[in-house]
């Protein structure tokens, strides 16, 4: 009990941290997003009171320099008339003046001005043709306004003012504006105006423009509450999810921590921790002792020690529906022990047995070529044993399947002849290539004629059929020379050597080679001994 709710703690909490390291990583998002979308407007703001500032000083420029093209302006009442016909010409001045050397206003297109000393500095003849400047506003509360100053001659300047009223804009969106610090300034020093803040707080975003031709800078800032604002329904529907999230996670965690796992779960554990393994069973040449393949076998070795033998796993395997995954594995296992084999100039036959779920799944002709596509072990070298011990539920698509593993160049063998409830039916039914005796039939060989007539009889009927026969259970030299005078010429059984790991068969096989060789060259030495005496 205790260590069920140990389990189940450790998953609920683990879906717990899961959820809220995603809920913290959205919100991470969206303050992300939150501030380049905060920062995206800001500039947008910026670059709008730069575009009207500039706008504004660039009209007046061209009403003065239109003005300047007049000769001999003065204070007369047809120079004060073009002035004000110049102030109608365009919304961003109030007044045009004329000033003269020692910068005293002489008048305006309003009419004659008493002098008004020292609006603008005293007339230096380095200072450039077009200047600006920034006037204090005329009463208290009132803002500055741009000055534009156009020398005409003798040091005499014209002097349009632009008012900060008409330039003077906040594009800052309207949920941003209580929090949000704007300057147009005249260089980097001069504010022309300034947008201030209903509420303060540390500044959060701060973007910085410059005008491309005119000497004018926007600074705009905003606080991390107008962050908070943005975000505030977002973060909710977030918060929200990730409460969600949390839930499920408890609920996920609950029922994963008492969850049991199925035998197929199981199953598929062991075949990603490596526990199945092939063995390999010999399969011998009664003529010459020899090794001519295998039949591969499957072992479930447990990490503790255990072996889990075939006849308990196979009807688990069928029954989560697993038995494609174990064939693969085995038959890659196997294929990387027999490559070298076959490299190295063996000439084996290797023996898979199908499961009679697999006789109906196209999917097993793929598989074969999946592994064996692109490997030294050929199609030719490759046996598929069907147990006449299962019955075949569809006879129609196991004919077709078993047609097209034939067609790649493989071989079909009816395994348990003899012990399988079809009698001989699938022998011709699903054109099979080798038939394997039953150990059942097999050990009738020692139990008097009829057992001996029974399995003559099949061996002659597969001769007939031009299938070749294969014993299994071979214990006994009197099996093996009953069967050899029968017409049998390959067997497997104890008295050969039982299934092995397949290492240890590989080993076998190379040492078996090894001594036929030596055979084959016996007699050799001897006809060149005799031809040298």
């Amino acid at each position: 009990m205790f260590r069920n709710a140990t389990k189940i703690a450790g998953y609920m909490s683990f879906g717990v941290l899961g959820a809220l390291l995603l809920t913290m990583g959205a919100r991470g998002v969206l303050d992300w997003q939150t501030r380049s979308e905060v920062e995206e407007g800001l500039n947008v703001s910026a670059q709008l009171m730069l575009e009207r500032a500039s706008e504004a000083t660039q009209t007046t420029i061209k009403v003065l320099n239109d003005l300047a093209n007049s000769s001999g302006l003065s204070c007369t009442h047809d120079h004060r008339y073009l002035y004000s016909d110049a102030v109608r010409s365009t919304p961003w001045i109030d007044t045009i003046g004329l000033v003269d050397r020692n910068g005293n206003l002489v008048c305006t297109d309003l009419g004659q001005s008493s002098r008004q000393k020292g609006l603008l500095s005293t007339y230096d003849t380095n200072d450039p043709e077009v200047m600006l400047s920034l006037s204090e506003g005329r009463k208290e509360g009132e803002m500055a306004s741009l000055l534009v100053i156009r020398h005409i001659t003798n040091g005499r300047r014209l002097v349009a003012r632009v008012p900060g009223e008409l330039i003077r804009i906040d594009p800052v969106r309207n949920e941003l504006r209580r929090f949000r610090v704007a300057m147009l300034s005249l260089g980097n020093n001069e504010p022309w105006y300034i947008l201030e803040a209903l509420e303060s707080g540390e500044t959060s975003v701060h973007v910085r423009a410059m005008s491309e031709f005119m000497p004018f800078e926007v600074n705009i800032s905003v606080s991390k509450a107008a962050l908070d604002v943005i975000a505030h329904q977002p973060r909710k529907m977030i918060n929200a999810f990730g409460f969600i999230l949390c839930a499920i996670a408890l609920v996920g965690g609950f029922l994963l921590g008492r969850y049991r796992p199925t035998e197929g779960d199981r199953i598929l554990a062991a075949l990603d921790n490596g526990e199945f393994v092939p063995f390999m069973q010999p399969i011998v040449c009664l003529e010459t002792g020899r090794i001519t393949g295998c039949e591969v076998l499957t072992r479930w070795n447990k990490p503790d020690g255990t072996v889990v033998q075939p006849h308990e796993f196979i009807p688990l395997a069928q029954n989560y529906r697993v038995t494609r995954e174990v064939t693969n594995r085995i038959m890659e296992d196997a294929r990387d022990v027999i490559a070298p084999l076959i490299d190295g100039g063996g000439d084996l036959k290797v023996s898979f047995n199908l499961f009679s779920s697999q006789l109906v799944d196209e999917a097993i002709v793929d598989d074969v070529q999946s592994v064996f596509g692109e490997s030294s072990v050929g199609y030719t070298n490759l046996i598929f044993e069907v147990s006449d011990r299962v019955p075949i539920t569809d006879l129609t698509l196991a004919k077709d399947i078993i047609s097209r593993i034939q067609a790649l160049g493989s071989e079909i063998a009816l395994d348990d002849v003899g012990s399988g409830h079809s009698g001989l039916y699938n022998l011709t039914s699903i054109g099979v290539d080798i038939l394997k005796l039953d150990k059942l039939m097999v050990d009738a060989i020692d139990q008097g004629l009829a057992g001996t007539e029974l399995v003559k009889g099949l061996i002659e009927l597969a001769a007939r059929l031009n299938i070749g026969v294969i014993a299994e259970g071979i214990e006994t030299e009197r099996q093996v020379v009953e069967l050899r005078r029968m017409g049998v010429s390959a067997a497997q059984g104890y008295l050969f050597a039982p299934p092995l790991p397949a290492s240890s068969f590989a080993e076998l096989y190379k040492a078996s080679r090894a001594l036929a060789s030596q055979k084959d060259a016996a007699p050799e030495e001897l006809d060149e001994a005799v031809n040298a005496a």
